[in-house]
């Protein structure tokens, strides 16, 4: 087995929002003691652990947001939908409420996620393809994450918390690894460090050389226990978690925003999300809501449509950049969430040495969306084969919204052993002159094939009755012609071009 581990060290302040790449001094706190503050408090001297008061001191700028564990748990759990994706082995990974120090005050717990990945290797490409992909991930939402891999899982959570991108490929190279980590890293040794290191056992590897009965007997046998699970050599139990069946996710902003393009970069988070929780259910979504929150008046709801089913990130946000680029806010926004109810089952991708027709209907269906986003639904329209055979009749001009079609339908098609038809239609068919019983379009034109009958219509009053040929002139130009098979009152008699061939 492969596991990766994913720590998230600033997820108390990346749940609410708090990230470095804000200008303005912010910080995270508990009470009365800072835990997370950002690079530019950092850079004013403001360190995790110290008090609300001296923090402000030293930045009287610095903004303090108090610690919210749902919203962590929360944000854990849309990450966990995310890693879906990847695997159905995901398991969410609760720390435990570190002491920090002398008072009575807690540090943030260790949260992340443990991913069990061997068979999925394959699908993404090997192991340093979908740890580069997963990085690329976490960054676009914003996360600051600490991944390393092993086979065991606790070993993999330990290198994780320690330092990023340790990786193991054996259980040899994993017990090199964890041997001169800090013994304070288990937690059944954090109440007994100060006794651990007066006998030498400052690391893991020390600690797992002393005697195993008097390491249970002196400082428990939980400790012995989770040493054990770290090294591979005792069995962890995990509880997978569950995608939910309907997706829905919130984020508030820490600053109203004005304009409706700055909301992309929020929205980013929830959208990878949502990619992941599709990956997971193997389904696709032809469209979503994006709902924007304003303080006194009811949210304004981007609604985003794609003109074929699609989970794939990039895709979704290159439609609700356009979308959000053609609206305009009634007020600033404070909070943003995305709803997706409907979603449709997307059959797995299979592999292709060679480029597919499949690839570029992909790229035709992405430029349809951003057209619509753009211009408007109704101002992107299609040809659409109808089951007529009247030329005039045989096609409809149509709104794509692939959400009307039912799933499976085919398009319609005439499949006939007529006469080929020409692309270009004349808007009316053309009178021709008649000399010497021969068509004339500026000279004489050869019949090459026909006649094709066709004779239609008389459901709906408009009634043909032709008979179709192929003809040429001495140029070689090529005609689709046809003349009326029997005599009408109420129409004119004789030949008529219908369309060209190339």
């Amino acid at each position: 087995m492969l596991w990766i581990a994913v720590f998230l060290p600033r997820l108390a302040g990346e749940s609410l929002g708090c990230t470095d790449s804000d200008p303005q001094p912010m910080a995270v706190c508990e009470r009365l003691i800072v835990l997370q503050p950002n690079a530019q408090a950092r850079a004013a001297g403001v360190q995790p652990r110290i008090r609300r008061a001296t923090a402000l001191a030293l930045a009287p700028a610095l903004r303090l947001i108090e610690r919210d564990e749902s919203r962590e748990r929360e944000t854990l759990e849309h990450l966990a939908c995310w890693a879906l994706q990847f695997t159905p082995s995901v398991s969410l990974r609760h720390g435990p409420r570190e002491s920090s120090g002398p008072g009575r005050h807690a540090a943030c717990a260790p949260l992340g996620l443990l991913l069990e990945v061997e068979a999925s290797l394959r699908l993404f490409g090997g192991r340093a393809a979908l740890l580069a992909r997963m990085r690329r991930d976490l960054s676009d939402q914003g996360f600051c994450a600490q991944i390393a891999c092993a086979p065991v899982a606790a070993g993999a959570w330990l290198l994780a918390l320690h330092d990023d991108g340790l990786q193991a490929d054996s259980e040899a190279r994993l017990q090199a690894l964890l041997a001169p980590l800090p013994a304070g890293l288990l937690e059944h040794a954090r109440a007994h460090l100060d006794s651990l290191g007066a006998i030498g056992a400052r690391t893991l590897g020390a600690l797992d050389a002393l005697p195993r009965a008097g390491l249970a007997r002196r400082f428990g046998a939980a400790l012995l226990s989770e040493l054990d699970r770290v090294f591979g050599r005792q069995a962890e139990p995990h509880r997978w978690f569950e995608a939910p069946r309907s997706f829905r996710s919130r984020l508030d902003l820490l600053a109203e925003v004005s304009d409706a393009t700055v909301l992309l970069f929020a929205a980013r988070r929830l959208v990878h999300q949502l990619s992941g929780w599709l990956g997971a259910r193997h389904a696709a979504v032809a469209g979503f809501d994006l709902h924007a929150g304003h303080e006194h008046l009811p949210a304004t709801v981007f609604r985003v449509r794609l003109a074929e089913p699609s989970r794939d990130a990039v895709r979704l946000l290159v439609v609700l950049r356009e979308t959000l680029a053609a609206t305009r806010l009634p007020a600033p926004v404070h909070t943003l969430a995305l709803h997706c109810e409907e979603i449709v089952e997307l059959p797995p991708a299979d592999g292709a040495l060679f480029p597919m027709p499949a690839s570029t209907h992909a790229e035709l269906g992405l430029l349809v969306e951003r057209l619509q986003a753009r211009l408007g639904r109704e101002q992107v329209q299609r040809l659409r084969v109808a089951a007529d055979h009247r030329p005039e009749a045989a096609y409809r001009i149509e709104t794509i919204d692939h959400s009307r079609s039912p799933a499976g339908q085919a398009p319609a098609s005439l499949t006939s052993g007529g006469l080929p038809r020409p692309l270009w239609l004349l808007t009316r068919p053309l009178p021709l002159a008649e000399r010497q019983g021969r068509p004339w379009c500026e000279r004489p034109l050869a019949l090459l094939a026909g006649p094709e009958r066709i004779e239609s219509g008389w459901w709906d009053g408009a009634l043909v009755q032709r008979d179709y040929f192929i003809a040429a002139d001495d140029d070689g130009r090529m005609f689709w012609i046809y003349r009326q098979r029997l005599p009408d009152p109420d129409r004119r008699q004789g030949w008529f071009m219908h369309g060209r061939f190339g």
